[in-house]
């Protein structure tokens, strides 16, 4: 679906603009245009991609949706391709939607194939259209990527505390399923870090003088956006090596309850080993039947209680027990 908001030099916005209406609107430089492409089909991308010219290859951009973070310029415009961070429910798995941007003389236009809160917040308040239309396309474009990056942290704060968790379950008892868990974690980190290296990069060449995009009076605010990505980065090493803990933790709790386990089979098998030689001995030496017939039977059997509790005790004060 298409969503167009416009302001014009007289303050008048116009809102919910038709799609006939925008080459209209893009045709005054004065126009200060914002396209949302909400979950667009490829017919509607091209139809907003033919009257506001874009090429052939910023159109299967747009379309595709397993594109690198990047900026790139064309000859009217700039794409930018970012990534939204979803985390949530019992078993969560780390989601990166993608988002692009085309920056144009007078319009922003955004496309995604989720439902990001901001977003939708954005085109339905009165406040962010009459704030955010009337400073340019390059603080449009902070606003709504500005609010995209502010909703990495609590993606990252839901991550620590699964990891957390994690670590609690495991000192708790290290069952089989966790481990799996462990590693759903660690591929989540992995693409955690493959959407966020290269929008540092992005930044980086935004915020650089004279690259065109961004006015001298708005650059202080894609540098603190810059900030955020880079905090957002820290967090995510830190999560790695949470994660890696993790496994460790994990590692180390099965290899000492298997170390206890051995260690009561030992036990039990030096408490039978004298009692088994007595027995063996016994049965050499008492021929005559029944053999409780015999004192030396009950010295045998005497003798292999004595041994197995001093062996008992002994442990016991070795702390073996």
């Amino acid at each position: 679906m298409i969503h167009v908001r416009a302001r014009k030099p007289d303050g008048t916005v116009v809102r919910e603009a038709k799609t006939t209406e925008l080459h209209d609107l893009s045709s005054n430089d004065e126009n200060l245009i914002w396209i949302d492409l909400d979950n667009p089909t490829p017919d509607e991308i091209g139809l907003v991609a033919g009257i506001l010219g874009w090429t052939h290859l910023t159109v299967e951009d747009l379309i595709s949706t397993e594109e690198r973070a990047k900026i790139e310029p064309f000859d009217t415009y700039t794409v930018i391709v970012m990534n939204d961070l979803l985390f949530s429910g019992v078993r969560a798995r780390l989601e990166t939607p993608e988002v692009d941007w085309i920056i144009g003389k007078n319009y922003v236009a955004s496309v995604h194939y989720h439902n990001p809160l901001y977003v939708m917040e954005a085109r339905e308040g009165e406040q962010f259209i009459q704030a955010f239309l009337s400073k340019g396309t390059d603080f449009l474009l902070y606003a709504l990527i500005d609010a995209l990056i502010d909703g990495y942290e609590p993606v990252l704060d839901r991550m620590h505390e699964e990891v957390e968790g994690l670590e609690q379950a495991i000192i708790d008892d290290p069952q089989p399923v966790l481990l799996s868990r462990i590693f759903e974690l660690k591929r989540d980190a992995i693409s955690l870090r493959r959407v966020i290296s290269p929008q540092l990069e992005v930044f980086s060449r935004l915020t650089s003088p004279g690259y065109g995009i961004v006015s001298e009076d708005h650059l202080i605010y894609f540098r603190d956006v810059h900030d955020h990505l880079l905090r957002t980065f820290e967090a995510m090493d830190t999560l790695r090596e949470l994660i890696s803990g993790s496994l460790d933790v994990y590692l180390s709790n099965v290899s000492n309850r298997m170390n206890e386990g051995m260690k009561r089979l030992i036990v039990v098998a030096a408490l039978f080993l004298p009692i088994t030689f007595f027995t063996g001995l016994m049965g050499m030496n008492l021929p005559d039947s029944p053999l409780w017939s015999d004192t030396r039977f009950w010295y045998f059997i005497s003798g292999m209680l004595v041994v197995t509790v001093t062996q008992f005790l002994f442990m016991r004060w070795k702390n073996w027990l």
